[in-house]
């Protein structure tokens, strides 16, 4: 969805028309379902925030100033309100809760058990990395966010961003290869 795109779905909701909610939800209910997964790491709660935050939307939308870049406010919104989740429900995460963060390729030939096996050896790489690691990782791949949105939502120099960004992938690769977590 384009910025000029969403302004229209934002005029839409702005005049009562849950169809400009429908379009956002269409272009970014993944996205957003996946960011607080990431962040939450069990899938009843990452459905429940993402019907929230788009009830959130539509109660906040008037706050939206056109120009200033959709994605980075969108997902600034669902990141504070994993936070507040959180620190409400004082969650520690424990790492046999997650999921993997992205989307998944199968083949005919993918079992159950090759898809369990995926998920655990992905779960403990993501596990060995920071907890700003994981978030910058999951922004960029799972919500296909550019460093500079992620620069901009964490308010951290952009250069840190994609350093940290290729440190993790260094890691995650490092580990992969040396077979340390199977």
């Amino acid at each position: 969805m384009t910025d000029a795109e969403f302004a229209t779905a934002v005029e839409k909701i702005l005049h009562g028309d849950k169809t400009g909610l429908r379009e956002i939800y269409d272009a970014y209910g993944d996205r957003i379902y996946r960011l607080f997964l990431g962040r939450v790491r069990n899938h009843q709660d990452a459905e429940d925030l993402t019907s929230d935050f788009f009830l959130k939307i539509w109660e906040c939308v008037k706050f939206y100033h056109p120009g200033q870049g959709h994605k980075c406010w969108l997902t600034t919104i669902a990141r504070n309100m994993a936070i507040d989740y959180q620190r409400k429900a004082g969650r520690a995460v424990p790492v046999e809760d997650t999921e993997i963060i992205g989307s998944e390729t199968f083949t005919e030939h993918t079992t159950a058990e090759d898809t369990t096996i995926g998920k655990l050896y992905m779960q403990k790489l993501l596990a060995s990395l920071s907890q700003e690691e994981q978030e910058i990782v999951q922004m960029h791949i799972a919500a296909e966010l550019t460093f500079r949105e992620i620069a901009s939502i964490l308010k951290r120099p952009l250069g840190t961003v994609a350093w940290k960004y290729r440190n993790a992938i260094g890691k995650l690769q490092k580990l992969a290869k040396e077979g340390q977590l199977i």
